[in-house]
């Protein structure tokens, strides 16, 4: 059984493989010949070299953070629907762009959004705000 067929199809290229690679790159190998050596196929030899070449490294670029779920467009729809309806909630915009753009939406991506454009929640008040005779005065004892 070839060394192709052994690994599974999902296999990462190790780091060792990859200075391997661009070595016998660097030698003047062809890539059909380093990809006999390596056991793998002519794209993963052209992107690792091809990084090698340009970046000067054969590292991942790894991302910071996932991939955003919302364009800039939805993310201006949610302010203009935020900042008409003030009484909307986030639940109901997700629900209201889930049936829009049939994709979903939590209900936290709009409210990050939204904070993102200056918006922020509105909490009422919970109860009367204190006097001056309030403050004054010693606090309720309790039994």
């Amino acid at each position: 059984m070839s060394r192709r067929e052994q690994r599974s199809a999902f296999d990462q290229v190790s780091e060792f493989d990859k200075g391997r690679i661009v070595s016998y790159r660097d030698c003047g190998l062809s890539l059909g010949e380093i990809g006999s050596r390596a056991g793998r196929n002519k794209t993963t030899l052209m992107q690792i070299c091809d990084r090698w070449m340009q970046e000067g490294t054969t590292d991942q670029r790894g991302r910071s953070h996932p991939p955003q779920c919302t364009t800039s467009r939805e993310d201006r729809q949610f302010v203009r629907m935020a900042v008409t309806d003030r009484s909307v909630t986030s639940r109901t915009l997700a629900q209201h762009i889930e049936s829009v753009t049939h994709h979903s939406v939590s209900a936290r991506t709009i409210r990050r959004s939204l904070k993102q454009s200056g918006l922020s929640a509105r909490r009422p008040l919970l109860g009367r705000p204190f006097t001056q005779n309030h403050r004054r005065l010693p606090p309720p004892m309790v039994r």
